[in-house]
């Protein structure tokens, strides 16, 4: 996980100020499916859900954004339609941008274009992962990937213990890994059983990340 340069975060902060502070509740579609990109998204407080719908109705859930992610960045850049829902995960603070205002700024900031290349490198790669991962047979291998990945990517120490701090419904967590609902539970009761993980509504603790790694 890449912590941002002070004087990227102040530039970012300093272009995006020039716009009204947004507030918006949990559960609000920012973007859906065929809607125009017309403006990005500096995300300040809160967390945002990027997901697709699956033949069968399933939430597929493609990446979360925490704060100081801008999106959809990624579609602009690569100049392709949109085919994604981006929603409030929890109530967030954010600034919105006219997309052609950001690609100017970047355009005229290296230093902030490299950190986004930096970030962009980071979730391709963690993608491949995840991909690669969901060739498993086994469940317990998903789940266990699963965990791991997010405590990278939003994990805080705190006395050998890694805290996820996500609001991730047992649903998330089976559309992350093309499991059932009941599937997931299952493998999440098993591994608090085996004083491998702690969980709750509002976050998940991995406990002994070294049992993580081998389950």
């Amino acid at each position: 996980m890449f912590e941002m340069e002070p004087q990227v975060l102040e530039k970012l902060n300093s272009f995006f100020s020039q716009y009204k502070p947004l507030t918006i509740k949990k559960g609000k579609i920012l973007y859906q499916p065929d809607d125009q990109i017309l403006n990005i998204y500096l995300l300040k407080e809160g967390l945002v859900r990027q997901y697709s719908i699956s033949e069968k109705g399933d939430e597929v859930t493609i990446n979360v954004f925490r704060p100081y992610s801008f999106f959809p960045i990624m579609l602009i850049l690569a100049n392709q339609s949109n085919n994604y829902f981006f929603e409030a995960q929890t109530d967030i603070t954010a600034f919105r941008a006219p997309a052609e205002k950001v690609i100017e700024f970047l355009k005229s900031e290296p230093e902030v274009l490299f950190d986004l290349t930096k970030r962009f490198s980071a979730a391709i790669t963690g993608l491949s992962k995840r991909i690669e991962e969901l060739s498993f047979d086994q469940a317990s291998n998903r789940i266990a990937s699963l965990l791991l990945y997010l405590a990278q990517r939003f994990g805080e120490q705190n006395d050998g213990e890694i805290i996820i701090n996500l609001p991730l419904t047992h649903q998330d967590l089976a559309s992350w890994t093309s499991l059932t609902r009941e599937t997931a539970s299952r493998q999440l009761k098993n591994l608090s059983s085996l004083g491998i993980i702690s969980y709750n509504r509002q976050s998940i603790t991995i406990l002994d990340k070294n049992r993580l790694l081998k389950s």
